[in-house]
């Protein structure tokens, strides 16, 4: 674990490297009319398989062309709230045995609440639809809350298959190691236990410790993903009202909840911090990300992507600088990539441009780089932030900022906890270059953040008071 503060007492570089966005991105329409959309994977043939919350997978051309019905759940689905047809991936293998797994909720008869389950399903898939189901993982839920019940699920550079869960509602069952919620699980491909699981006892989840935990201490951690570069975990986690967070998943480990939302106050060292909040009253919802990596898009090379499943003025998708090299386990800035909400998935196509899945619009988008200086809002990008100098600092820095046209600026100060701590800028300001200088004479050492806003979008800034 780290502290978060002495591991942020480095001298940062700026994110960009000019005084605007290096890349500008346009959103395209790939598939539409879907159905609440939950996840998605591609098919070596460049086909796209996608759940449907309400009933089951589908499978569609990346010309927007239906192909066929993968599987149809709707006999023994539960879809209630957050329940549903949720995760899929490809087996690593696919090539040679075709496998599909699909991650979903059942009940029988369907939406009934007092006999449902969380269930992973292998499928076999032959001539576009699915064959053989085999039940690889099972789940009774035992309370009738319909929410923090599912997650995604994803294959390991190791070819296990890593399964996030949620508390279920109940807050207490994300420190127990006696059941799967509140977790990342890892097991095999069939279904069986791996022996060097972190809590693995006897091999019956039922007994003991339930074998298959590889992390505990998660409220809903909606979905997650493995670095291309080091073959790192990262995991999205939903707050409750004050934070989200973005964490590094190492085997083992304890991420806090319910002690802890968002940093832990006072630190404890029992628990592994997050890489990043992102601070309420209005949260993104955290959902899809991805870990880029591909020369098509230059600009976001190894950062880390997140998605927002919200609709309102924080559901974006981000983009976040990595730091700590080569284990990268620090996020040192975080910005808006595109202007795009309510976003489930994403996932990096094999034509390195990135896939977003929105559940409310039934779209499956691709963003990719625009020939033409515009944004996904077919609108120019007017501003950039500078890092602060000096950083770390005592007791004052000067932070840069650049406008294209004139327009409203507030650039405001936050602290770890993402709490307002100053407002150093508010007001109109004209086109061109202009500066600010905060002085922090009184101010706890520490890592804060400067965030600049203009129009409907932001930029922050890490910043370490060093004293």
């Amino acid at each position: 674990m780290k502290n978060f503060i002495a591991a942020g007492i480095l001298i940062l570089t700026a994110f960009f490297s000019n005084p605007f966005y290096s890349q500008q991105y346009i959103t395209e329409n790939v598939v539409t009319g879907l159905t609440l959309p939950v996840a998605f994977s591609f098919m070596p043939n460049g086909n796209v398989i996608i759940t449907q919350k309400g009933s089951g997978a589908k499978i569609y051309t990346q010309n927007n062309t239906y192909v066929s019905e993968f599987w149809n759940f709707t006999d023994s689905l539960n879809s209630q709230a957050e329940q549903g047809v949720l995760g899929i991936t490809l087996d690593p293998s696919f090539s040679s045995n075709h496998y599909i797994y699909i991650y979903y909720v059942h009940s029988n008869p369907p939406n009934s609440q007092s006999d449902h389950h969380l269930r992973v399903v292998r499928f076999t898939e032959n001539n576009n639809t699915g064959t053989n189901p085999l039940i690889i993982f099972d789940q009774l839920l035992t309370t009738s809350v319909s929410n923090h019940v599912g997650g995604n699920i994803h294959f390991g550079r190791d070819g296990k298959l890593y399964i996030s869960i949620g508390e279920n509602g109940v807050s207490s069952n994300a420190q127990l190691l006696t059941n799967p919620k509140g977790k990342i699980l890892r097991i095999n491909s069939n279904g069986s236990i791996p022996s060097d699981n972190p809590f693995y006892d006897d091999g019956n989840p039922s007994a003991g410790n339930d074998d298959r935990i590889w992390v505990y201490g998660l409220r809903n951690s909606f979905d997650f993903t493995f670095s291309s570069v080091n073959d790192s975990l990262y995991a999205t986690e939903n707050g409750p009202s004050d934070y989200d967070e973005i964490n590094f998943i190492t085997r083992g480990k304890n991420y806090g909840w319910p002690t802890c939302s968002g940093y832990c106050a006072p630190f404890n060292p029992a628990f592994k911090q997050p890489m990043t909040v992102f601070a309420g009253p209005l949260l993104p919802a955290l959902t899809g990300i991805l870990i880029y990596n591909s020369n098509v898009m230059p600009a976001l090379q190894n950062k880390l992507i997140a998605a927002s499943s919200n609709s309102h003025v924080n559901g974006y998708i981000y983009q976040c600088e990595l730091g700590n090299a080569p284990r990268y386990d620090t996020i040192i800035s975080k910005s808006q990539l595109v202007d795009l909400r309510s976003i489930t998935c994403l996932q990096q196509g094999i034509d390195g441009f990135i896939y977003a899945l929105g559940i409310s619009s039934g779209i499956l988008y691709r963003i990719r780089p625009s020939t033409s200086g515009i944004n996904n809002n077919e609108e120019p990008v007017n501003f950039s932030l500078g890092q602060n100098y000096p950083n770390p600092f005592n007791p004052e820095t000067t932070i840069n900022y650049s406008l294209l046209k004139a327009g409203y600026v507030r650039i405001s100060v936050y602290n770890a906890e993402g709490k307002l701590f100053a407002t150093l800028l508010a007001g109109k300001r004209p086109a061109g270059e202009g500066k600010v200088t905060w002085y922090a004479e009184g101010i706890p050492s520490g890592v804060y953040f400067c965030r600049m806003q203009f129009e409907n979008h932001s930029i922050e800034r890490k910043m370490v008071v060093l004293k």
